[in-house]
């Protein structure tokens, strides 16, 4: 009786052993990322920005606008593990937009400039979650607020749209502070590379 007492609380203490070795990992994750703006949306003419120039008719304007250009998406995430599986949390993506205004003679008259900030709730899910390497996929539904400045008519205008970003694949690599890289769609870029820092239990 006495054996079989010792055998059952020995089974209960490694039983809970075991949980709590499951449930002790960080909880709490921070990364900072720079993604490219392929398929970013432009508050300059709210669609994808190439250069315009004139047909030269006789009722064309006297300026023409050049490409626009853009240093890429940066993003500041927090992400909460509510299990070793399921991580979630909140994603804000900056991104900035200049175009140049030229006149006939090919001179610089002004430049327009736009800037976005997306801020996207995001769901993640963990394929692989070891120490040193995870593996996982992740998607979210926010909003996009762009602000054009209009150099030519000195105005200033605010837009809104939904976004989705969608993670197809990201891994990172690392303990404490990890590296990483994520291929997916939105306004993190298609290509997204970063730093995370995991804390908590």
């Amino acid at each position: 009786m006495c054996l079989v007492i010792s055998l059952l609380f020995s089974t209960m203490l490694k039983g809970q052993t075991e949980k709590k070795s499951r449930q002790n990992f960080p909880r709490h994750e921070v990364s900072l990322s720079y993604g490219d703006v392929l398929l970013a949306i432009s508050p300059i003419y709210d669609k994808p920005g190439t250069s315009f120039y004139p047909n030269y008719s006789w009722f064309a304007p006297n300026t023409y606008h050049g490409d626009e250009i853009s240093p890429g998406a940066f993003s500041l995430s927090y992400m909460y593990a509510l299990k070793k599986w399921l991580w979630l949390g909140v994603s804000t993506t900056y991104t900035s937009f200049l175009q140049n205004i030229y006149d006939f003679s090919h001179q610089k008259v002004a430049t327009d400039s736009g800037h976005k900030l997306a801020i996207v709730p995001m769901v993640r899910f963990m394929y692989i979650n070891k120490e040193n390497f995870n593996l996982y996929s992740a998607c979210g539904i926010g909003a996009s607020f762009g602000l054009y400045n209009n150099a030519e008519n000195d105005s200033c205008s605010l837009t809104w749209h939904p976004v989705i970003q969608l993670t197809g694949v990201g891994a990172s690599v690392g303990k404490q502070l990890r590296g990483f890289a994520e291929l997916g769609c939105g306004p993190r870029g298609i290509i997204n590379c970063g730093i995370q820092y995991h804390f908590g239990k």
